[in-house]
């Protein structure tokens, strides 16, 4: 009886999940078994161990063995990060109140009260110092701040606890890289990758990397396979089209845009993105088009500087000085 269970599938099963939680536990890298696993887990340790006792009963010698499968079976599934078992009861009164002020001070920043948002955050932190996302949140409001130095200081203590986590490394890898520490942005934005591989935002940082060290057809690439996980990113198809017009490749740079246009609606298109249009359009010779476009990035009311220049020239019949059309995506710089 004890072998026939042993040939059940349920049991088979059992054994594959236990000898698969206890190679995760000796990985310290390793945080958290999956859902699947866990539901597994809680439905066959039942016939796990209904198994175990009748191979004992069937075979006395082996009741040492089964015993100490059984205690292992339980303490793998403790062990593995799981919420089958709490392994620290109820959440503690310093995470509970770092979590109240991180969204107080979340709230703050989307009112564009920053001061006050990295009051609260910087409570948030000194409540619960092992909160990785309040050391995360905190570290984006200094950013903002202007206390850059301190704000990289949060992230990598944040980066240091969350041991893989891709917001923390996406975040730490875009400071850097406005920092112009490519080699430390190039390192997370390749981890990003490995760790998310079907993540836009991932792509799309190691494609601005690239770009940053002057390598434009990677960085083409990455930009490309970052849309064909999230077609209408603007910051992407933006960047795309910026590199595109470097490469004085102007229609490509026009349908780019056109995509990027439908993404705001009639109307609502930033004075950046009309005044890129209307260089496209100038370098195809089409001035009337050109002209059309300026003027509406003018009518905008947004800062459109670039575009007051280019329209001055096209209307006064002068030759407009060629520009350097370096990428601008989230500060990256275009080497010559």
């Amino acid at each position: 009886m004890a072998w026939q269970a042993g040939r059940s599938w349920k049991a088979r099963q059992a054994a594959t999940v236990f000898l698969s939680l206890c190679g995760g536990c000796l990985d310290s890298r390793i945080r958290l078994v999956s859902r699947t696993c866990c539901v597994q887990l809680f439905v066959l340790f039942p016939d796990f161990f209904v198994f175990m006792r009748r191979l004992a009963r069937a075979s006395p010698p082996w009741m040492p063995l089964c015993l100490a499968c059984n205690a292992l079976f339980f303490v793998a599934i403790m062990l593995s990060g799981c919420k089958l078992v709490s392994r620290g009861g109820p959440v503690s009164k310093e995470l509970t109140t770092a979590r109240r002020l991180s969204n107080e001070g979340l709230a703050a920043a989307n009112e564009d009260d920053l001061v006050r948002a990295e009051g609260l955050l910087e409570r948030a932190v000194r409540a619960c110092p092992a909160d990785i996302d309040a050391r995360r949140y905190y570290a984006d409001v200094l950013w903002k701040r202007g206390s850059r130095v301190e704000a990289v200081g949060q992230m990598a203590e944040a980066l240091r606890m969350s041991q893989g986590d891709v917001s923390t490394t996406l975040a730490a890898g875009r400071m850097y890289l406005e920092l112009g520490l490519l080699d430390d942005a190039d390192s997370l934005s390749q981890s990003s990758v490995s760790l998310a591989p079907r993540s836009s935002e991932a792509w799309h940082l190691h494609g601005q990397v690239a770009l940053a060290r002057g390598r434009t057809d990677d960085a083409l690439a990455d930009f490309h396979k970052s849309l064909s996980l999230s077609p209408d990113d603007r910051d992407v198809l933006k960047d795309t089209a910026e590199v595109y017009q470097h490469q004085k490749r102007p229609q490509r740079t026009l349908s780019t845009l056109a995509h990027l246009s439908e993404t705001y609606g009639s109307g609502n298109v930033p004075s950046s993105i009309l005044t890129m249009e209307g260089r496209a359009h100038e370098a195809l010779g089409r001035r009337q088009e050109a002209l059309l476009c300026y003027r509406r990035a003018i009518a905008t009311g947004e800062d459109s500087k670039e575009a007051v220049e280019h329209l001055a020239a096209l209307e006064g019949g002068k030759p407009i000085a060629k520009v350097a059309t370096a990428p601008q995506g989230n500060s990256t710089t275009l080497r010559p």
